[in-house]
């Protein structure tokens, strides 16, 4: 070996490859330094480190001679070396204090070398020059970080060299649920316990280690649940210290999942009334051209009419289906009026047997001459919709739900009286719940179902409109013996029809005024005319609102009645109205409109004085609302 290269004591078990360089690198070092190979041997030093160790011993025995460390810095250290030899950081310091003549701060370098020249690390200890009062002044910055750490509303944790929790702010120990000996039981791999979306524990602190900071998300058990973690880390905040961050977003998650849920079911609904006017409109087009149809058929030609009449009850049910849909687009307050249970609950059956699976029954059972109730029937098929949804959900392997009506004479009523209330029950044959399920059932974004399965809202959604029907709920489940909802509705003053029979289909005769049919459709105002003109009325025709001016201003006083389409082209029938009162025109008016409210597609309200025929219309339907608005005449309020 050169003179250059006197001081480095090499051992047998030096990497040769290295043996040329270490000579000058590590005489350099003006305070002790070795070189390590991979498993952490010392394998050469230069003379100041020589002094004071043997050659071929574990860092770990002869790291206490390099100068005075005590246990804590000892372990942040070794964790320091290992983690460089092991190759998770490429280089690591840590500074500690010396008490010689006085206190002196001292630094430990580590280095890795890389695993193509032989792999290991070299460690450099020199001592620094630091005052007494810069001493004072870091205790100072110590004090003041620590007066932040447990202050923080933010769970923080600090994390030594190997990702162990050293200690934690009492933010932490509450959202952990842990004292501080449980907190620094952990380590950075346990939030991701339950699976991180984003990354793994591993790779999290490798990238922490390399880059000096990391942020992303995590998972952790807590109790019962599964909590979704925002977790910050900062590397090296003191050497060896690393400082973690975590926050508790599940709430916010679920918030952020309710609004994309709402957003999505809003555009649902404006893309579903879209859809329906023009659904409506085809309907309408079949319903009243069977109409003619069949009421053209002879008595004896049993086979066809029934036929027609077949395709007239598939369109009614078309028709249907899409009031269903549309009702739970709609965002009005509820229209409450007296309604027949029974009629509510065969509707609801028979759209459950469509979407139920085939293993599970659906039943109904109403008492015999059930008074009616005062309830918005689209809310109260909504409310057995999401019952009946829950108990598909409960009875995986099929099973029976039974809807039943009841008339309780003597019952507890919202304002804590006694009182009669027609009751509707809805009970399954499915798991049921526990105590502690029960107990937080109708609360909102509470919810048993696996994440993106259930939004939590539906038997809150339950409660909110059984209290605006005035009306009361209970539950009562068992584990492993289904669930029994029992929902009371106030009763309607009148007495309400179980079924609206369809109309008769004769013509009557002696009809002669003349009516102003206004339809952008032409199918539709094609079927309009032939009904009108068949009953005896005189049919002036117009394709928009603005063709109808035109129509009326020349034979306007003629027009006994003005029958018009609320959405068309160019002006449509609000505009129409509008604009005939302007001009002075009083003959009555009667709107038609494939939406199920008195709202057209851009909101604006009509005239409430105004009737409205919803499409789709049948013939009677058609010739009894012509009637019916020329008869009563109704004018502008």
């Amino acid at each position: 070996m050169s003179e250059g290269h006197y001081l480095v004591r090499m051992t047998s078990r030096a990497m040769p490859p290295l043996a040329a360089l270490l000579g000058g690198v590590l005489d350099a070092l003006t305070g002790p330094g070795v070189l390590l190979d991979r498993t952490g041997m010392v394998v050469a030093t230069n003379r100041t480190a020589a002094a004071g160790m043997m050659f071929e011993r574990p860092i770990a025995e002869i790291l206490g001679s390099l100068a005075t460390l005590d246990a804590d810095a000892t372990a942040l250290a070794l964790a320091g070396i290992h983690a460089v030899l092991d190759d998770v950081q490429r280089a690591f310091s840590l500074e500690f204090a010396v008490q010689v003549d006085r206190p002196q701060r001292w630094e430990l370098r580590v280095t890795g070398i890389p695993a193509d020249v032989g792999g290991g690390a070299v460690v450099h200890v020199a001592a620094m020059s630091i005052a007494d009062t810069d001493g004072v002044t870091e205790r100072r910055h110590d004090t003041s970080f620590r007066s932040i750490f447990s202050a923080s509303l933010d769970a923080m944790v600090i994390a030594d060299a190997r990702g162990k929790v050293i200690s934690s702010n009492p933010a932490a120990r509450r959202l952990l649920g842990r004292n501080e000996p449980g907190v620094t039981a952990m380590d950075f791999a346990q939030f991701f316990s339950a699976g991180g979306r984003t990354t793994s524990a591993a790779d999290a602190w490798q990238k922490l280690m390399l880059d000096g900071q990391w942020r992303g998300e995590g998972r952790l058990v807590v109790g019962d649940s599964v909590r979704v973690l925002d977790v910050a880390a900062s590397a090296h905040i003191t050497p060896g210290r690393h400082l973690v961050t975590i926050r508790d977003v599940t709430e916010s998650q679920q918030m952020e999942a309710q609004l994309r849920q709402a957003q999505k079911m809003e555009a649902i609904g404006l893309l579903t009334g879209g859809m329906a006017h023009d659904f409506n409109n085809l309907l309408t087009v079949v319903l009243a051209n069977a109409d003619l149809v069949l009421e053209s058929l002879p008595p004896e030609m049993e086979e066809l009419r029934d036929e027609v009449g077949q395709m007239i009850q598939a369109a009614t049910r078309g028709s249907e289906m899409v009031k269903k849909l549309l009702a739970f687009s709609r965002r009005e307050s509820l229209e409450r009026r007296p309604v027949s249970l029974e009629v509510v609950l065969a509707e609801t059956q028979a759209l459950l047997t469509r979407l139920l699976p085939s293993n599970i029954s659906v039943q109904t059972d109403a008492a015999p001459e059930l008074p009616g109730i005062l309830a918005d029937p689209g809310a109260v098929q909504h409310m057995l919709l999401n019952l009946a949804t829950n108990a598909r959900d409960a009875m995986t392997a099929g099973g029976v739900l039974t809807m039943r009506g009841a008339f309780e004479p003597a019952m507890e009523l919202p304002d804590g009286s006694i009182g009669p209330m027609v009751t509707v029950t809805v009970e399954d044959t499915g798991r049921g719940m526990d105590d502690e399920v029960l107990a937080h059932l109708f609360e909102p974004f509470f919810t048993t179902k696996a994440p993106g399965e259930g939004t939590g809202l539906g038997m809150a959604m339950i409660y909110g409109l059984v209290q605006q029907h005035e009306g009361t709920i209970s539950v009562r489940s068992v584990l492993g013996s289904g669930t029994t909802v029992t929902i009371g509705l106030p009763l309607a003053e009148v007495t309400v029809p179980n079924a609206t029979p369809r109309s008769s289909l004769l013509i009557r005769e002696g009809a002669t005024e003349t009516i102003l049919l206004v339809e952008d459709e032409e199918m539709v105002r094609r079927a309009g005319r032939r009904i009108l003109e068949k009953h005896g009325y005189r049919v002036l025709q117009a394709s928009d609102g603005a063709e109808a001016l035109t129509v009326l201003r020349e034979r306007g006083k003629e027009i006994a009645l003005v029958v018009s389409d609320v959405v068309m082209p160019r002006m449509g029938g609000r505009e129409l109205y509008a604009s005939l009162r302007e001009e002075g025109f009083t003959m009555p008016f009667l709107f038609t409109s494939g939406y199920t409210d008195r709202m057209s597609s851009d909101t604006v309200a009509l005239d409430p004085s105004v009737p409205v025929l919803p499409k789709p219309w049948t013939w009677t339907e058609l010739t009894a609302s012509v009637r019916s608005a020329l008869d009563e005449g109704f004018t502008p309020v």
